[in-house]
C-alpha cells in the first residue's frame, strides 16, 4: 500500500508511483474560458500614473539584463509612498524588445497576492519603466547570500514555498508554465509574504483556444536558468513537457534555499544534463545526507554546518517528490500545498520577519527626501548603498 505524502516514513519516497492525492490530475487545470477567482480590486488603492515626473528616484538597489536594467528605490511624489522602479535601456538591452512586452502583458493578465505586480509600465525617452511594490527584504537569494550562507532555516523555507506554491497553482491554472522558479525570482515583502517574479521566461500552453497537454518549445534565453530546469525540458524530446517542470524547479529551489548554494553550481552543463537524465538530483544537506565526498560544500567551509543539523523527514520527502525523474510522479502545486512540510508553517506562531530579524530591510535603508532640495544630496549618498546581492529579476 502506498504511503500518503503527509507520512514521514522513508517508504513514501521509495514508492515507484505516486498514487491517491498525488496522481497526475489534469482536471486540476482549467481553461481560461472558465471563471478563475482573482483578487478583488481595492477601492482605496493608490493610482500610479504612467508619468515619470511623478516619481523621484532615490537609490539604485539592483541591476539586470547585463546592466541594461536598473532597479531603483523611488518615491511616488503625490503620495510619498516608497516604490521600486525597473528601468530598461532599450539601446543597451541584449534581448529582443518583444520579451519585455511579453512580460508586461502577462503580468497585466495575472493578479494574485503572491505574484509581483506592476502598478504601471510606460516608455520614458529610450527606457521602459515598470513601477512595482518595494520588496523590503529583496530576493530570497539576497537574504541567503548576505545572512544565511549555510542556508535558510527549515521553517523559513516552508513559509516561502507555501506562498510560491499558491502562485504556481494560480499561474498553472491560467495556462502558463513559469520556467524560471528559483531563489532570485522570489521576493520578500516587509510583512514576510513571498512573491514570484521572472515571468518573462514563461510560456502559454493554450494555442488556438485549445489546452496543450505538453509543449516542445525550448526557452532560448534560459542559459542562466539551466541548473533549475527539469530533465524533460532539457532533453527536448518528442514527449515535451508541461507545468510539472515547474515543480522540478521548485525542488531545486528548495535545495538551493536549504544549502545556501545553487545545485550543480560547479558542474559543466553537459555533466549536469547527464546527471539529471540519469535520475540524480540534489538533496537538502544535513547529518543524514551530507558526506565528505560532497566536495563543493566542503570547499565552501559549510561541511560543519551541514553535519550538525537535521531536517525533518517531511522536508526530505517533499524535495524527493518534487524531483522525481518522471514528471507524472510529481504532485501538482495544489497537492504539494497540502504536504506535511508546508502544513508545519501553518501550525507555527513564528512569522518570516521574526526569522529574518537580523536582516535590515531595504526600505529601512532608504530615507525619502522631505523636500525637493534634499533629494539630490540623498540620491548621491544612497548611490553608495551596498547590497551583498542586489535585486535581480533576470538571472
Amino acid at each position: 500500500m502506498s504511503c500518503l505524502p503527509d507520512c514521514g516514513c522513508p517508504k513514501a519516497v521509495q514508492e515507484s508511483t505516486v498514487e491517491g492525492d498525488l496522481a497526475h490530475d489534469e482536471s486540476a487545470y482549467r481553461p481560461l474560458s472558465e471563471s478563475i477567482p482573482l483578487l478583488p480590486k481595492d477601492t482605496t488603492m493608490i493610482t500610479y500614473d504612467a508619468d515619470s515626473c511623478q516619481y523621484a528616484i532615490v537609490a539604485i538597489i539592483g541591476k539586470g539584463l547585463d546592466g541594461a536594467a536598473v532597479i531603483s528605490g523611488a518615491q511616488h511624489i503625490p503620495t510619498g509612498q516608497k516604490v521600486a522602479i525597473r528601468r530598461i535601456d532599450l539601446e543597451l538591452c541584449p534581448e529582443d524588445v518583444t520579451y519585455i512586452q511579453k512580460e508586461i502583458l502577462i503580468i497585466r493578465q495575472l493578479r494574485h497576492e503572491n505574484i509581483l505586480p506592476y502598478y504601471c509600465s510606460f516608455v520614458c525617452h529610450n527606457e521602459v519603466w515598470s513601477v512595482m511594490p518595494l520588496m523590503s527584504y529583496g530576493s530570497a537569494r539576497d537574504i541567503m547570500y548576505s545572512h544565511f550562507s549555510e542556508g535558510l532555516p527549515e521553517l523559513a523555507i516552508s513559509l516561502v514555498l507555501k506562498d510560491i506554491l499558491a502562485a504556481l497553482d494560480y499561474v498553472h491554472k491560467r495556462g502558463y508554465i513559469h520556467r524560471s522558479v528559483k531563489a532570485s525570482h522570489i521576493l520578500i515583502s516587509s510583512s514576510g509574504k513571498a512573491l514570484l517574479s521572472g515571468l518573462r521566461y514563461s510560456c502559454n500552453v493554450i494555442k488556438n483556444g485549445k489546452w496543450q497537454n505538453s509543449i516542445h518549445c525550448f526557452p532560448s534565453d534560459s542559459v542562466s536558468n539551466l541548473n533549475w530546469l527539469s530533465p524533460e525540458l532539457l532533453e527536448q524530446n518528442l514527449m515535451g513537457y508541461n507545468s510539472k517542470s515547474d515543480i522540478y524547479s521548485l525542488g531545486i529551489t528548495a535545495c538551493e534555499l536549504a544549502n545556501g548554494i545553487v545545485p550543480f553550481a560547479e558542474m559543466a552543463p553537459t555533466q549536469m544534463l547527464l546527471e539529471k537524465l540519469q535520475g540524480y538530483h540534489p538533496r537538502p544537506l544535513d547529518s543524514r545526507t551530507f558526506y565528505d565526498t560532497d566536495d563543493v560544500q566542503s570547499q565552501n567551509n559549510l561541511a560543519d554546518a551541514y553535519r550538525l543539523r537535521d531536517f525533518t523527514d517531511a522536508f526530505h520527502i517533499f524535495t524527493e517528490l518534487c524531483l522525481q525523474r518522471d514528471p507524472s510522479r510529481r504532485p501538482t502545486a495544489l497537492q504539494l500545498s497540502r504536504h506535511l512540510f508546508i502544513k508545519q508553517c501553518k501550525k507555527s506562531n513564528i512569522a518570516l520577519p521574526d526569522i529574518l530579524a537580523t536582516v535590515t530591510p531595504i526600505s529601512d535603508r532608504i530615507s525619502l527626501p522631505k523636500e525637493d532640495s534634499e533629494k539630490f544630496m540623498l540620491e548621491d549618498k544612497l548611490q553608495e548603498l551596498a547590497l551583498n546581492e542586489p535585486w535581480n529579476f533576470d538571472s
